[in-house]
């Protein structure tokens, strides 16, 4: 088995990784795993450069092979904000509703056309020789009030409508969500690269 630390603790992260890699001989690892590591200070401007910090920084603390994203929410009128502080504009301490509901209060009397915007982010590998990445995005834009409670992990997707789906990201079927789920697009592509690497680092 080929172990791949996976820089998250999130259960619905894990999940998508988990099912991504179950047809392999890749043993996934996460935080869980090493509760002793402190998570970095992100101080990346872009998506890519923050999962390409943590990426190193992970590899660097457990000396396996990493796997690490960063993403969130880029709103057009707000001028790509809140970007990589995605889940700290409103401070750590921040609820999902409480961020979800910042970002509607920010657009207050900004027209439909003009709420355009986009949810996802990168996700980068390391392995101590080689570094690559992958980076996508959902489109839609954002609705004018808050109506349901977001999921748990997930703020945004309470207030994304997708528009080829004509509903809030939180609603989208398990088909219509895997159809344009950023983070399995980013797995995906990914994959055959990791599994490449992880197959030179072994032992001769």
């Amino acid at each position: 088995m080929r172990p791949l630390f996976t820089a998250t603790t999130n259960p619905g992260k894990l999940k998508e990784i988990e099912t991504v890699y179950a047809d392999s001989d890749i043993t996934l690892k996460s935080l869980k795993d090493f509760p002793e590591i402190k998570t970095p200070e992100e101080t990346g401007a872009t998506f890519e450069e923050n999962s390409v910090l943590k990426a190193k920084y992970y590899f660097e603390k457990t000396g396996l092979p990493t796997l690490a994203d960063d993403g969130g929410l880029m709103v057009d009128a707000l001028g790509g904000a809140p970007g990589v502080k995605s889940h700290r504009f409103l401070g750590y301490e921040a609820s999902e509703v409480e961020l979800a509901e910042g970002i509607i209060k920010q657009l207050k009397g900004v027209p439909k056309e003009k709420r355009t915007a986009r949810l996802g982010g990168t996700i980068a590998f390391w392995d101590g020789r080689h570094i690559i990445k992958s980076e996508n995005f959902v489109e839609g834009y954002i609705i004018e009030e808050l109506k349901e409670k977001p999921h748990p992990g997930f703020p945004y997707r309470a207030i994304l409508i997708i528009p080829q789906f004509g509903k809030l990201y939180k609603d989208l079927t398990y088909d219509e969500h895997e159809e344009i789920n950023h983070r399995r697009h980013n797995l995906y592509s990914l994959k055959p690269g990791i599994i490449k690497h992880l197959s030179e680092n072994l032992p001769s």
